[in-house]
């Protein structure tokens, strides 16, 4: 059999799977050993940042630091809702209001999935409707990508988002409606959402800024309750209890750098908290850039001509999104006025779907989309990229089809050339992110993509990565 000729150095090796994966496992394990998991300023925060630092330490890895800044923390300790002195399993809204500890006392109003701007809710408690459905169907794909790698012809066939979508598609905005419109609480409902739960606690994807009290029931729960709400004779009265504290605390980033020959800049970066276990957002991504890390690690210096940093950052649920990347931009101007491109890495999870009130398998990856610079260049070597690691069932976006998320966000928008990798499935924010969601047999293909872009812009100039020629 012939071999295909080619004049790339040969590389060190890279970490297996087998390590990649253990990785993932000792981080969901530490963060479930904590009660409140690893959510940003919080004590599971603090052991994430010491266990990754000291894992890349013990890897060899000298040029390891920690930056850290103040966060603001909001605690929830409690929460109950009560209807007719009935309680009803619930969940906190995260960034809703606290109330007293006796909870706040009110009439329940059903408003569907609109609020009318016109309706008066003064001292009402709000009943809304969560939309689910999937964030895209398989059919866009074709709409909103320039080019898919498909081998098995899946993508047609499939949704992003499996079929509760990662987030309500009609929320948080009902929310500051029925603030605005005089509402002391608010309740949203997992109504026809197939998985049934109600555990959502997500970024400022669908977080809220304190205006209210807000809790979350699932389909389960919402079901008997409105039909308790019709058969009623007079308006059901709702208690909502929702105690915390608010306290400031420390976050912050973890930063390798491995020197290059020359002054430009490349940077990976993923973000460390998570609101749960965690195990796919983002203990994946987190694993995948430890073994960059450690790939890279390895090389002679002069290899790497441009200086690399990987970045595992805090606080990506916090407001002024994404925080902990705003937090590294702010406290590292050298380093930002020297950045040519930079590379997210988020979500490798299976393609798990609601059905029945449950989460089933599909034996699937979830869809994952790769945003990529406007450069000619760079999209062919993301594309031969993923083509030669078998990324399947990979979508490279249209320039401004879909918005650039994740923890380049902040850069892309500053001009910086970006890609982002990530996928959005269904259970995404909720407590189900747990370890067997993990695409294991996806972890090495995800790295090996990254570290062959990362190899074809190595030597190409500032001025041909920079160009938008596309």
């Amino acid at each position: 059999m012939a071999t295909k000729a080619s004049f790339k150095r040969a590389r060190p090796s890279a970490p297996s799977q087998a390590m990649l994966f253990d990785w993932v496992k000792q981080l969901v394990e530490l963060t479930e050993s904590y009660p409140s998991f690893r959510r940003f300023g919080t004590p599971g925060d603090a052991a994430t940042r010491q266990w990754i630092l000291s894992t890349l330490q013990a890897l060899g890895i000298e040029n390891v630091t920690e930056q850290t800044y103040p966060v603001t923390v909001r605690d929830y300790e409690t929460w109950q809702l009560l209807v007719d002195g009935v309680e009803i399993a619930c969940f906190f809204m995260n960034g809703a209001a606290f109330t007293e500890a006796n909870g706040v006392e009110a009439e329940l109003v059903y408003v569907g999935r609109t609020l009318d701007p016109a309706l008066d809710l003064t001292g009402k408690i709000v009943l809304f409707d969560l939309k689910s459905g999937p964030a895209m169907k398989g059919a866009a794909f074709e709409q909103v990508a320039q080019y898919c790698y498909d081998p098995k012809g899946l993508l047609p066939e499939t949704t992003v988002g499996g079929t509760g979508g990662p987030a309500p598609s009609n929320f948080p905005s009902p929310y500051y409606e029925a603030a605005r419109q005089g509402a002391v609480a608010f309740i949203g409902m997992f109504t026809d959402r197939p998985a049934n739960v109600s555990s959502f606690y997500a970024d400022p994807t669908g977080m809220v800024q304190t205006r209210i009290p807000g809790l979350f029931i699932k389909d389960s729960e919402a079901k008997p309750l409105l039909a308790k709400l019709q058969a009623a004779t007079a308006g059901l009265r709702a208690r909502i209890t929702l105690t915390g504290t608010t306290f400031q605390s420390t976050s912050g980033n973890i930063v390798v750098q491995v020197p290059g020959q020359k002054p430009d800049a490349m940077l990976v970066n993923t973000h460390h908290d998570a609101g749960w276990s965690g195990a796919v957002q983002d203990a994946s991504g987190v694993a995948v850039v430890m073994g960059l890390a450690a790939f890279y690690s390895q090389f002679p210096s002069n290899y790497i001509q441009k200086d690399l940093y990987f970045v595992f950052n805090g606080c990506h649920y916090n407001w002024n999104y994404p925080f902990g990347a705003n937090q590294f931009a702010d406290r590292n101007p050298d380093i930002m006025a020297r950045l040519v491109l930079c590379f997210g890495v988020e979500h490798i999870g299976k393609r798990f779907i609601g059905v029945d009130g449950k989460l089933v398998d599909t034996g699937e990856v979830e869809p994952r989309f790769l945003w990529a610079p406007r450069n000619k260049m760079l999209l062919n070597a993301a594309i031969n990229a993923i083509e030669h690691n078998d990324l399947h069932s990979t979508a490279i976006t249209k320039p401004g089809a879909i918005p650039l998320y994740g923890e380049t966000q902040s850069y892309f928008l500053a001009g910086i050339p970006c890609f982002s990798l990530m996928s959005m499935p269904e259970y995404l924010f909720f407590a189900e992110d747990t370890l067997d969601k993990v695409a294991a047999d996806q972890l090495v293909p995800v790295m090996t993509t990254v570290l062959d872009i990362l190899d074809a812009a190595m030597y190409l100039p500032k001025s041909w990565i920079t160009l938008i020629d596309q």
